[in-house]
């Protein structure tokens, strides 16, 4: 199972941030080759892991940079609001080791934060999250 491990200077104030790559996922990847399209290049965006996160989460914006039209919407729940209609896209997150997760993602302002994403349940449930705060590290494998 690959797997990375990383840390900060303090985890419990930091928490479990990663810089990942955000690609267009699997489907859009195949209409782009087949109409001749280019690739729109991934966008870089650092990631906190929150087990408190139902779906992911990818900062506003970043559909666009990345070419996207949105697959559907959905409805969620922050703990400043209740009912946010948010669009969804299929993309592909990039994680170091190449270790590679794709998936129906939602957008939303992520404002006041210094994270474009947010990894959520949808994706530690095809993994192992292993948070080692004594040392202030945590390891992904998936």
């Amino acid at each position: 199972m690959p797997s990375f491990t990383t840390g900060s200077q303090d985890l419990r104030i930091s928490g479990p941030l990663v810089e990942v790559n955000i690609a267009v996922g699997s489907p859009v990847e195949v209409a782009l080759k087949a109409s001749n399209t280019p690739m729109p290049s991934p966008v870089k965006a650092i990631a906190m892991f929150d087990t408190g996160a139902t779906g992911t989460v990818i900062q506003e914006g970043i559909a666009d940079q990345l070419g996207l039209n949105p697959i559907g919407v959905t409805s969620i729940n922050t703990p400043a609001s209740t009912n946010v209609s948010c669009y969804q896209y299929a993309i592909r997150l990039i994680f170091p080791n190449n270790i590679v997760a794709e998936g129906i993602v939602i957008e939303a302002p992520l404002q006041g934060q210094s994270i474009q994403c947010l990894i959520g349940r949808d994706i530690l449930a095809h993994g192992v999250l292993v948070y080692i705060g004594y040392m202030n590290q945590f390891t992904f494998s998936m």
